[in-house]
């Protein structure tokens, strides 16, 4: 499976303990930090985790562990894993029960808990020899299907999410686009997501737009850009952008979180106060970072107005 890393494609796909314990304390006084809930142990699974999720009820979370490093070919396969909570522990994280020998990643979990949505370079059929990620969703009901989306490309697609009125968010390097990849939605019909379009200029740019996340109500989205002029990193910064009346705002860049690495992934956790989001430096490992989400989006919108004035 290709996945875009500083302009270029590749694989994303687990040794060093040291790395491992070091990844797993950071995580915890994160969460005692920011008042955040205890977190799956993380440590047991890979020397990279990236793309944090919880289930609406907050008692399932998932993630992409892998081993090797940021921006290196030589890594191993990306693995959804999963972990419940059991009091106030959570159980032994396990690959989610989909997984086989292809490299899966980006999970969300839909509003109503009843899928979980991912990106898989898996075929969709004997006769598909493509190795770019296709959008996938499994049933975590009792009958636990495993669909292929109708609106994949050619092309790859990246972070499939779904909002509370049905719709799919996601992106995608599909002919047609602004940019080397871009951001688009779905409306939802009786034989599923069918018409596909582009966000607007407010998000999508000539450059590459990826690894969305939008409010459950579509009132607010973040997601990873490329090679923009107001980056920190070619690689990709995080943005900002919020709906108002007369459209999305023009995107922000979140300053604080961006670094000289890759930003991306950005999951709100249910409660609706913890930011997750991924920090992947190139020739290093990706982890799990996480901030206050309601006193950063005040100090963005605040910033923004100063700034129109």
């Amino acid at each position: 499976m290709r996945f875009r890393v500083k302009g270029s494609f590749c694989h994303r796909s687990f040794n060093s303990r040291c790395v491992l314990i070091m990844t797993a304390i950071v995580l915890a006084l994160m969460s005692a930090t920011c008042g955040a809930e205890t977190l799956p142990d993380f440590q047991l699974v890979g020397e990279n985790q990236s793309g944090l999720v919880f289930s609406p009820d907050k008692n399932s979370a998932y993630w992409v562990a892998w081993n090797g490093f940021w921006g290196s070919k030589a890594t191993s396969r990306r693995v959804i894993y999963e972990s419940h909570r059991q009091g106030d522990t959570w159980t032994t994280p396990t690959p989610s029960p989909f997984t086989a020998n292809y490299s899966d990643d980006d999970p969300f979990v839909s509003p109503d808990g009843r899928w979980l949505y991912f990106v898989s370079d898996r075929p969709a059929d004997e006769s598909d020899t493509s190795t770019d990620g296709d959008i996938w969703r499994y049933g975590l009901d009792e009958q636990h299907r495993l669909e292929r989306l109708k609106i994949n490309s050619k092309a790859a697609e990246y972070s499939p999410v779904i909002t509370l009125s049905g719709t799919l968010y996601f992106a995608s390097a599909r002919k047609g686009g602004a940019g080397q990849g871009d951001i688009y939605r779905a409306l939802p019909t009786a034989e599923g997501f069918l018409e596909v379009d582009a966000l607007g200029p407010s998000t999508n740019s000539s450059t590459g737009e990826w690894n969305v996340w939008v409010a459950p109500d579509e009132s607010e989205l973040i997601f990873e850009a490329s090679s923009r002029s107001t980056n920190i990193s070619e690689s990709g910064d995080l943005y900002y952008s919020w709906n108002t009346p007369g459209g999305w705002t023009a995107a922000v860049p979140i300053s604080t979180l961006n670094s000289s690495g890759s930003d991306l992934l950005p999951r709100l956790h249910p409660d609706g106060q913890t930011l997750y989001y991924t920090t992947a430096p190139i020739g290093k490992h990706a982890t799990i970072s996480s901030t206050n989400w309601p006193q950063l989006r005040s100090s963005l919108r605040t910033n923004h107005a100063s700034n129109s004035n």
